[in-house]
Order: C-alpha cells, then structure tokens, then sequence
C-alpha cells in the first residue's frame, strides 16, 4: 500500500472578521484526510469551501488554529524549509515576466530555485519538449496565447523537480482543444515522473479524466472522500449513469 504524502489531522483554521476583527470565521471545520503517494487527488467544492485555504494550509503559507499536517512525514510549521523544497504550483492565472523569452522566463525560475549550469539547460529544453514549446522558445512571453501561456506555467512548475504538485484550475479559460491537450500533457507527465498531484477545477469532467481520488468540501468540512468510481456508486441519484457533475451537484447543493 503507498505511503501517505499529505497527513491532515482534526484541522481547524479560523480568520478574524467584523469591526476591529474581533470575530472569528471559520473557514475549515475538523478536517482530517490523507492524500497517498504518486496520486492525482482532487480538492472539490463550490466557492467558500475553504480549498483555497486548504492548500494554503499544507503549502505552510498559512497555520492552522488547531491540528496538524505532515508532508512526506514532516510537520510543516517545524519543517518549513524542507517541506516547500518539495513542491512546487500550476496557477491557472500565471503571470510571468512579459517582456522575457520563454527560455528566458524559465531560465530566470530556475535560477531562483538555485538550479545552474548544465543541469538548468538541461532541464529547460527537456520542459520545452515535453510541453510542445519548441517553437515558441525565443517569444516574448506577453505575445504567447492563453493555452501556450499554461504550458509555459506548467513547465516552470515543474523544473525544481517537485515531489508534490499543486494544480490550481490548469485549464482555466482555454477552448475545448487547448483543455484536452493540458489535459493529456498532465496525465503524460504524471505517469513518466510519478509525482503526487493535488488538483482543484470546477470541471467535472477533469476529474473523471484525471483524479485517481478526490475530497469534496462543503462549508469547510469533508463531506466525501473516495475515488471518482466508488463516489458515482455510493451516492444516490435521479439518473441511470451518473458523472461527477451529478456528484458535484449532489453533495454541494
């Protein structure tokens, strides 16, 4: 059986609200899971639910009010340094330096992740590769399309050689071609390298494609936790052949 990447234990994370914050929202209730080595894990839930802060959360940029999380073993408040060292992050709003290359943008990331030499011309043309970025290599990064422009995001996410990938809505705002191609390439590269994914979309059917399991949060509590297959069985609906949508639907409404 796989070890545990992610351990979430009974958190519970508030943030000050109302005049001179003297009020306390709470944005994620005893939440407890536990996310497996090597797998694409899906962090689901209508807006409010409290993913963002989730993610926030494991990634220590945030600390809980009460609980704990472990990553690859680590506490993340004791082991900070360690724990990012290990992931990395796929925003489905990059920004970039406009006015630089692709290769001049990804040569610039990795120097900030302390990658020099022949090991970072290395790893760039290897992303160039993979996310079919040949011909873009020497363009300026603002006259790039959006679908080139998450390709771009992807590969810079991946040169520090993360353990642990977080997906922030990847496919946000490309056309159906653009989003079954970032949708192949994630896939193609998850099964080469083998890292663990953690991924939040409001695209059901991204999940059925791409999510060995998934969390759906509602309200900042876990209301389900199993893989997209067993979800579609356990709960109960109107239809004959359910999908995620219909999951979605039911469990968050």
């Amino acid at each position: 059986m796989a070890a545990n990447v992610i351990e979430i234990d009974s958190v519970t994370k508030t943030y000050p609200t109302g005049f001179m914050g003297r009020k306390r929202k709470l944005v994620l209730d005893n939440v407890s899971l536990n996310v497996p080595e090597g797998v694409i894990y899906g962090v689901l839930g209508p807006n409010g639910a409290g993913k963002t802060t989730l993610l926030s959360l494991i990634s220590n940029l945030i600390s809980p009010d009460s609980g704990s999380i472990r990553v690859f073993g680590r506490d993340v408040t004791r082991h900070a340094q360690y724990v990012r060292g290990m992931m990395n992050l796929c925003s489905g709003n990059p920004n970039f330096m406009w006015s630089m290359s692709v290769s001049e943008n990804l040569s610039f990331y990795a120097r900030l992740y302390g990658i020099s030499g022949a090991t970072r011309r290395r790893r760039i043309a290897d992303l160039i590769e993979l996310m079919e970025l040949g011909e873009y290599r020497n363009t300026r990064y603002d006259e790039l399309s959006t679908g080139t422009k998450q390709r771009v995001a992807l590969a810079k996410s991946l040169i520090s050689e993360p353990k642990l990938l977080f997906l922030d809505e990847p496919t946000l705002g490309l056309d159906p071609y653009m989003a079954i191609k970032m949708r192949g390439i994630i896939r193609d590269t998850h099964a080469a390298r083998g890292i663990t994914i953690l991924l939040t979309t409001h695209y059901m059917r991204e999940v059925e494609e791409l999510c060995g399991r998934v969390v759906f949060l509602r309200e900042g509590r876990v209301i389900a936790e199993d893989t997209p297959g067993e979800l579609m069985k356990k709960v109960e609906f109107k239809v004959a052949q359910p999908t995620m949508e219909d999951v979605f639907l039911e469990l968050t409404q």
